[in-house]
């Protein structure tokens, strides 16, 4: 019998690629880098510092728990709300799959107004050249 040798293995992204990677570019993010010096302008360097501290551990903390549940069970296509339902059970994985499922919304609303902030900072006189609607969702915060 011989071996099929151009039969290849699927190529799968890893731990680096896969988790570590998606995972600090969802943390740090556009909000943070593009309204980093507005809020040190506003609540000053030490408070800063204090509220990306706070932000780090608590994530830090997420974390950890979400890897100590990872580590009991197999984890299946679903992602974190698969894991937490199947092995916290469906009470508490409902209670966390609402909120988790509305971060992700607004995950998406934030990153949105990162990029049009970016395309203002990188073309400025494309601000006078919009339409007022689009302006207005320009404008959200």
């Amino acid at each position: 019998m011989i071996k099929d040798s151009t039969k290849q293995k699927p190529h799968k992204f890893g731990t680096f690629l896969g988790v570590y990677t998606p995972s600090i570019l969802t943390i740090l993010g556009l909000i943070m880098y593009l309204r980093f010096g507005w809020v040190v302008g506003n609540v000053g360097l030490i408070n800063t510092i204090f509220i990306v501290l706070m932000a780090s551990s608590i994530t830090f903390i997420t974390g950890l728990s979400a890897s100590a549940i990872a580590t009991n069970i197999k984890v299946g296509v679903g992602g974190e709300y698969y894991m937490i339902s199947r092995s916290l059970g469906l009470e508490p994985g409902g209670a966390i799959g609402i909120p988790l499922y509305l971060c992700r919304t607004l995950s998406v609303t934030f990153y949105c107004y990162g990029l049009s902030e970016a395309i203002l900072v990188l073309w400025p006189n494309t601000y006078e050249a919009l339409p007022t609607y689009a302006l207005q969702g320009l404008t959200v915060f």
